[in-house]
C-alpha cells in the first residue's frame, strides 16, 4: 500500500533487554517470517528476490564495520522505486536486477549505522528493573500453545483488515507532525495512515509516538557537522556577539563538556584547520577579521544563517537575561518551532571603520569595510568589531 518501507529497529544499551523475545513475538504476526542472526549481502538480496520474506535480523551489532555492501542493501530497500541492486550472474556475467523490497526488523545492542537508523522507526528497549514484575513468555506447555493460537488469530485479523481497507490506506494522506524531518515523515507515514484509518484515539497516539521517538533519534544520530553547527549556534547565543576568530571558536568548542571537540583527532583538540574543513561542507569559509589591532581569520554570524536554517531545528527566543546554558538546555537543537533570534539585527556590537595607516573611528552602523592594500592593489574584506573573549 505504501512507497516507503521503514525498518523497525529494536535497540538496547545492553544484553538481556528483551530484543530476541520481541523478535519471536513479531515473527508470529508477519507474513513469511525469516529470522536470522548472521547474514551476508549476497544472501540478503537473493533471498528477498526469491521468497519476499519479512526479514528479522538479530545481533546486527555483530556485523563488521567493513560490511558497507550490506548497509547499502539494507538502505536501498527503503523506497520502492530504488529497492533493487544489480549484480553480474552466471558464467557470462550478465547483469541482473535483484529486489531489496521487503519488511525488515533489526535488533542490536548499542547503535546502528546512522544511515540505517535514519531509515528506521526505533524502539528503545531497557532491562527489567528489580521492582518490575513480568510474566515470562514460554512457547511450550498449555500457556505457550494458547499464546500462539492467540497470535495466529491476531495475524489473520490484521491481514483481513488490510484487505478490507487497502484502497483507503493507499489514498490516505495522514497528518504528519511538523517536528519530523522529511525522512522521519516518510518513515512514519505508513503507521500514521493505519492509525487514521482505524480512527478514534489512535491517530493522536501515533502522532505523539512519532514526536517522541523521532525527536530523540534525530538528536542522537546527528552527524559531526550538524553537532558542530548546534554548538556554534549556542556559543553565539551565550556570548551575545556576532563574530569569533578561528582560534577563539576552537577554544570554546574544546571547553564544551561531553562533546567530541577536545579529542577530535587522535586524542588532540579540534584545530582551526579541521574546523574549516568541517564547515566547508556547508559552504562556510572563514573571513579576515580584526582582533586587538591584528587581522586574523574568523567567522561572522551571518555566514551561518543558511546552514542554521537548513540543518538545525528553529529555536524559540530566550527570555531577557538568560542564555542557552543558564536555562539548562543541552548542546543540541530543541525540537520547537519559532523565530531564530540569532539573525536579528545586531544593535550593540561595536564596529569600526578604518583606513590603512590611520586610527580606527567608531561607527554605529557598519558590519565591515573593504580595505585596499597599497602594495598588492588587491581588495580584502575585513570584518570589523570586537571578537568575543
Amino acid at each position: 500500500c505504501f512507497d516507503t518501507n521503514p525498518r523497525l529497529a529494536l535497540l538496547s544499551p545492553e544484553k538481556r533487554c528483551g530484543k530476541t523475545t520481541l523478535l519471536e513475538l513479531i515473527s508470529k504476526l508477519v507474513p513469511r517470517a525469516l529470522p536470522t542472526s548472521n547474514v551476508t549481502a549476497s544472501v540478503i538480496f537473493r533471498t528477498i528476490e526469491a521468497a519476499h520474506p519479512t526479514l528479522l535480523i538479530d545481533e546486527v551489532d555483530s556485523f563488521s564495520d567493513a560490511q558497507e555492501e550490506l548497509r547499502g542493501i539494507l538502505n536501498s530497500g527503503h523506497r520502492k522505486e530504488t529497492a533493487r541492486v544489480i549484480r553480474n550472474v552466471g558464467d557470462a556475467h550478465e547483469p541482473r536486477a535483484f529486489s531489496t523490497w521487503c519488511p525488515m526488523v533489526l535488533a542490536a545492542i548499542g547503535r546502528l549505522p546512522s544511515t540505517i537508523e535514519d531509515r528506521s522507526v526505533i524502539v528503545p528497549m531497557r532491562r527489567r528493573a528489580p521492582n518490575e514484575s513480568i510474566r515470562r513468555l514460554r512457547w511450550n506447555g498449555k500457556d505457550g500453545q494458547a499464546i500462539q493460537v492467540e497470535l495466529r488469530t491476531l495475524a489473520r485479523g490484521m491481514a483481513r483488515w488490510v484487505l478490507d481497507h487497502r484502497t483507503v490506506l493507499m489514498q490516505c494522506e495522514p497528518s504528519v507532525p511538523e517536528i519530523l524531518n522529511d525522512r522521519a515523515a516518510d518513515n512514519w507515514s505508513p503507521l500514521l495512515s493505519i492509525a487514521e484509518t482505524i480512527g478514534g484515539e489512535w491517530s493522536e497516539k501515533a502522532r505523539n509516538a512519532a514526536r517522541v521517538l523521532s525527536g530523540e533519534t534525530e538528536m542522537e544520530t546527528a552527524s559531526a557537522g550538524v553537532r558542530l553547527l548546534e554548538d556554534i549556534r549556542i556559543l553565539f547565543q551565550d556570548k551575545t556577539c556576532d563574530r569569533f576568530s578561528s582560534q577563539q571558536l576552537c577554544d570554546l568548542l574544546v571547553d564544551l563538556e561531553e562533546r567530541p571537540w577536545s579529542q577530535w583527532r587522535h586524542g588532540k583538540p579540534l584545530s582551526p584547520h579541521q574546523l574549516a574543513k568541517l564547515l566547508r561542507n556547508y559552504k562556510i569559509a572563514s573571513r579576515t577579521i580584526r582582533e586587538a589591532g591584528v587581522t586574523v581569520k574568523g567567522y561572522h554570524l551571518d555566514l551561518f544563517a543558511d546552514a542554521f536554517s537548513r540543518y538545525l531545528t528553529p529555536q524559540d527566543p530566550l527570555p531577557p537575561g538568560e542564555n542557552a546554558h543558564s536555562k539548562g538546555n543541552t548542546v543540541t537543537t530543541r525540537a520547537q518551532s519559532g523565530d531564530n533570534p540569532l539573525f536579528q539585527k545586531v544593535t550593540e556590537a561595536s564596529c569600526y571603520v578604518f583606513e590603512k595607516g590611520t586610527n580606527p573611528a567608531p561607527s554605529a552602523t557598519c558590519d565591515g569595510v573593504t580595505v585596499r592594500n597599497e602594495d598588492s592593489q588587491e581588495e580584502e574584506e575585513i570584518l570589523e568589531g570586537d571578537t568575543c573573549l
